[in-house]
């Protein structure tokens, strides 16, 4: 891994920030992150920010760039300070890694006088001529670090497995989403992405319900179940390296696809 010390001097277009999250687990939101961000730069020819905002740290450990004794780059911003690495991981991708520390920034965070809300925003106000897309893999759960995220993002994108907690965890994240529109009047909800998904009556009665019933957009494209997607994570590499063949990596191809469509106006 390399590690980046200096603020970039490219200059470009204003960065599009995405929050990944749900507040139900096992939902592949990292997942999520990391393939986006790795298509974004690998097949669009994207400069990605990927920021692990999960004190579990399960996108770090992905890359290689945990270290469980280092005060990680998301709590050194959440505190105010300047990450004191950031970790080039793909062409086109750097890391901003999340450990446990991460936890510990954000109860110190909480029992500030300063304001809260506005640190990570305040980081990658500096950092937006540097990329094109910053996407943050974020928590299952509504810490100061998310709030910070969500303040920060310009979209949010919902990752949802197919089952009854998941549909109800749909309305939970969306009402708490909302609920952040005083502090950051430009996020919207991109829309709602199946994973992990199987063609059965349960799942197609209940994406049917999800589309006819859900008040935001549900994607097109839906992320197909794959072994190859659980293998990646041992071998360390994205999908579209891993297995640029499997289900998981083509439907990932597709959404990409997609987001990049919308975004066009296509």
């Amino acid at each position: 891994m390399i590690f980046l010390n200096k603020e970039s001097t490219k200059k470009g277009k204003i960065m599009k920030t995405i929050s990944i999250i749900n507040l139900k687990g096992g939902c592949a939101k990292s997942t999520t992150a990391i393939n986006t961000a790795a298509l974004l730069a690998m097949k669009h020819k994207k400069r990605v920010l990927l920021i692990d905002n999960d004190p579990q740290g399960n996108t770090s450990q992905f890359f290689g760039a945990y270290d469980e004794n280092t005060l990680c780059g998301s709590a050194e911003i959440l505190i105010n300070k300047e990450p004191s690495n950031i970790w080039k991981v793909l062409e086109g991708v750097n890391l901003i890694d999340a450990n446990m520390t991460l936890l510990e920034a954000d109860n110190q965070v909480r029992s500030s006088m300063e304001r809260q809300d506005n640190r990570l925003a305040a980081f990658l106000e500096k950092k937006a001529a540097d990329y094109d897309y910053c996407i943050i893999d974020n928590p299952p759960a509504i810490l100061m670090c998310t709030i910070n995220a969500l303040c920060a993002s310009d979209e949010v994108i919902i990752p949802v497995t197919l089952d009854n907690w998941a549909l109800d965890g749909v309305e939970v994240i969306t009402r708490q989403i909302e609920a952040l529109h005083t502090l950051n009047q430009k996020l919207k909800i991109a829309g709602i992405l199946l994973t992990n998904y199987k063609k059965s009556i349960e799942n197609e009665m209940a994406e049917k319900w999800l589309r006819e019933n859900c008040p935001y957009k549900v994607f097109d494209t839906r992320i197909r179940h794959s072994e190859k997607a659980v293998a990646a994570t041992y071998y360390k590499e994205p999908l579209e390296k891993y297995s640029p063949r499997s289900a998981a990596a083509v439907t990932y191809r597709k959404f990409v696809k997609e987001l990049q469509e919308i975004e066009n106006g296509i």
